[in-house]
């Protein structure tokens, strides 16, 4: 699986790219700066992230992984 990593100061412009994918993704912020992940991105989602202005663009394949592990301590968000 492909994850696209897109990195930008304004938020618009990440959100509004994210919506338009069918993909999943997660939307991050910092102190003055946005991460976009999306998860499974084609050809498309890469060339399309590439169109955003004044983006940085990075593109990887998932090599392994764990949703949720868990602590080991129950809580109310525990599966």
């Amino acid at each position: 699986m492909r994850v696209l990593f897109v990195e930008g100061k304004e938020e618009a412009a990440l959100r509004a790219l994210a919506q338009a994918l069918p993909h999943p993704y997660w939307l991050l912020a910092g102190e003055g700066v946005f991460l976009l992940q999306v998860f499974g991105a084609s050809e498309e989602a890469l060339a399309r992230a590439r169109e955003v202005p004044g983006v940085k663009v990075w593109a990887f394949r998932l090599q392994d992984g764990i949703v949720y592990r868990g602590c080991g301590k129950k809580s109310a968000t525990s599966p």
